[in-house]
């Protein structure tokens, strides 16, 4: 890792740690999402102050795949991204099979979930996960295949879900390019 940055603004704190992502990672799909949020950063772009604002406002989401399924999420409700550890999660003996292990750090430890196993009840093949997406104050980590970029949501390009359904994690869909949208407060609902 680099030298440590000093941070005085918080939305520049995002835009630092994705940079330092890129020193580490793939830098073609690492790049454009770190250009696209510190764009929206340098452009004072407002973004939605939570999941339940998600139809009402303008607001930016970031792009990722899981088995295949290409999933949205509010970069409002991201607090970072890992890489997968090399030496894998601690696992977590007696939790459900959405619970994949905990990715241990000093005096940080993030529960890791299988969106997989969360949205679509079926078990994934965990080596497929290359990132975690860091949500809820870190506490939570979402297993995620592949990072794609960062997107615009507006109604103009998504159908908004007006009333509770089977699904309720999905808040709507993108159309261009075709997303489920997360409902992040329901989607994490399931572990309580």
């Amino acid at each position: 890792m680099s030298k440590p940055t000093q941070i005085k603004e918080p939305k520049q704190a995002l835009s630092a740690y994705l940079q330092e992502l890129l020193s580490e990672s793939e830098p073609e799909a690492l790049q454009q999402v770190a250009t696209e949020i510190s764009e929206q950063v340098a452009s004072h772009e407002p973004i939605i102050s939570n999941s339940d604002d998600i139809a009402d406002k303008e607001s930016q989401a970031l792009l990722f795949e899981v088995a295949g399924m290409q999933l949205a999420l509010s970069l409002n409700e991201l607090d970072g991204i890992e890489n997968w550890p090399e030496e894998g999660l601690s696992q977590i003996p007696g939790h459900p099979d959405y619970v994949i292990g905990s990715l241990s750090r000093p005096k940080q430890h993030t529960l890791v979930l299988d969106l997989t196993t969360l949205i679509t009840n079926q078990s994934s093949n965990s080596e497929d996960n290359r990132y975690i997406l860091l949500v809820n104050n870190k506490q939570v980590g979402l297993a995620v295949s592949t990072i794609r970029h960062v997107v615009k949501l507006n109604n103009e390009n998504v159908r908004w879900r007006r009333e509770p359904g089977q699904r309720p994690w999905l808040a709507g869909m993108l159309m261009s390019p075709l997303s489920s949208i997360i409902s992040l407060s329901e989607l994490l609902k399931i572990l309580r």
